[in-house]
């Protein structure tokens, strides 16, 4: 028996992120929680609060393609909640945007199951990739941010 064409499985099996979501989204992570060490203190806020709305409203994509208006409107709602999430960290109290990022991560893992909870329909291997990302992304914003006196 030969392997299945790797057509059946769609175009994403030649994605370096697709065969390893685990190390891309190290990689990944790193090269989004990098800039911070650069940046003002106002610019990393602005980065975080940025990158988190960013990182929320890719679901909204994905219900836009593969989901009905109910995954639609979900996904909608909730990327609007950690846009919200990221300027009120941005303006009041910074301790948010790294507790959003650990939440997205949870909302990923909601993903994973969504026989479940009937969520929009998103790649397998998408869920570890961003989890990942997600962790280190809010570790590390909590470390740079204490280190310098912000939290």
């Amino acid at each position: 028996m030969s392997a299945a064409p790797s057509h059946v499985h769609g175009h994403a099996q030649s994605s370096p992120f697709s065969r390893r979501p685990i190390l891309t989204g190290i990689a990944v992570g790193i090269a989004s929680l990098l800039p911070h060490a650069f940046l003002t203190t106002e610019a990393s806020l602005a980065f975080a609060a940025i990158l988190i709305a960013l990182i929320a409203g890719i679901y909204f994509g994905f219900a836009v393609v593969n989901g009905s208006s109910r995954h639609q409107w979900i996904e909608f709602n909730v990327a609007g909640l950690f846009a919200v999430s990221g300027l009120l960290g941005l303006l009041y109290w910074p301790v948010l945007l790294a507790v959003a990022y650990f939440a997205h991560a949870a909302w990923d893992f909601a993903h994973h199951n969504r026989s479940r909870l009937s969520l929009v329909a998103i790649p397998q291997w998408y869920v570890p990739w961003c989890v990942v990302i997600d962790v280190i992304v809010g570790a590390g914003l909590l470390v740079i941010w204490h280190d310098r006196g912000l939290l």
